[in-house]
């Protein structure tokens, strides 16, 4: 989770479609790095190996510091963040980020906490966060979602620097209105949309939105998972959808006050003084 105490949280590009785009489509500067997906149709955003197709970005430092000083590292085929010894260094919060752009995907990843944790957060619960939909300048904190990943909140929706969208009913850990697994919510004429009811009138709004259930583990792995489809996501914990939103939008950069939909950007996870591994980050077209 991003600090709180001073804010409230205020990507070169691959689109995932249902199907994975050309390259000629994309628009980027950094070269396309993802593998082909597999036969179930999951694409790892990591080779296991480095940091390639990946950067990282410091609050003070900028980019590029923190793989230098091995804040991040790459071990045993996991992503290693804060494994560094416990001393007088002070630290500081950023995130590390994809290079390209994805939109209509599922986002996968399998966390599990260390136990170190680094000042000035020592004896605060253990934070950290799956960033998605970043775009603008990289700063910290970028405008974006977060999935938190935080003891004991895990799931909770924070709209970062201006974005904001609508909380849906989100029922302890159900799928409800028409939501699939595989293919995301239901088209609008659909059967299964109209049983789900009209869409809410409710104005976006900004800030934290708590999730509904409470079902990681603080030892041991856990997988979270984001469905992103269009300006709707849902998170799901351990296989429980805990939270949903609709309507995400963002400011629009060239019209100030008017909002447009947030439905593509970059993935990060966040750096905030606690110990924590991943493994598997994947997405996969929603289709």
């Amino acid at each position: 989770m991003i600090n709180r105490r001073n804010v409230l949280k205020g990507m070169g590009t691959l689109a995932l479609g249902p199907t994975l785009l050309p390259l000629a489509t994309l628009a980027q500067t950094a070269p396309l790095t993802l593998p082909p997906p597999g036969a179930d149709g999951w694409v790892s955003l990591f080779n296991d190996r480095d940091l390639t197709g990946w950067y990282s970005m410091l609050q003070k430092s900028g980019k590029g510091v923190a793989e230098k000083k091995r804040i991040i590292t790459v071990e045993n085929e996991m992503l290693h963040i804060m494994g560094a010894d416990v001393d007088d260094t002070e630290y500081e919060a950023g995130y590390l980020a994809t290079h390209q752009e994805f939109e209509n995907v599922r986002i996968r990843l399998e966390y599990k906490w260390g136990v170190k944790q680094f000042a000035p957060r020592t004896i605060s619960k253990r934070d950290n966060g799956l960033l998605y939909g970043l775009v603008g300048e990289d700063k910290v904190w970028p405008r974006c979602v977060e999935c938190q990943i935080e003891e004991g909140d895990v799931g909770d929706f924070f709209l970062v620097d201006g974005i904001r969208g609508v909380q849906s009913p989100h029922g302890a850990g159900l799928f409800g209105q028409g939501l699939s697994l595989t293919h995301g919510w239901p088209a609008p004429d659909s059967e299964a949309a109209k049983a789900a009811g009209k869409p809410s009138t409710e104005e976006p709004s900004t800030g934290r939105m708590i999730k509904d259930g409470n079902f990681e583990m603080l030892d041991g792995w856990n997988t979270v998972e984001v469905l992103w489809q269009g300006d709707r996501a849902a998170h799901i914990i351990n296989g429980r959808c805990v939270n949903t939103i609709t309507q995400l939008q963002q400011p629009d950069p060239a019209n100030p006050g008017k909002f447009i939909p947030l439905t593509r950007g970059k993935i990060a996870l966040e750096i905030e003084y606690a110990e924590i591994w991943f493994r598997r980050l994947e997405v996969k077209a929603i289709g």
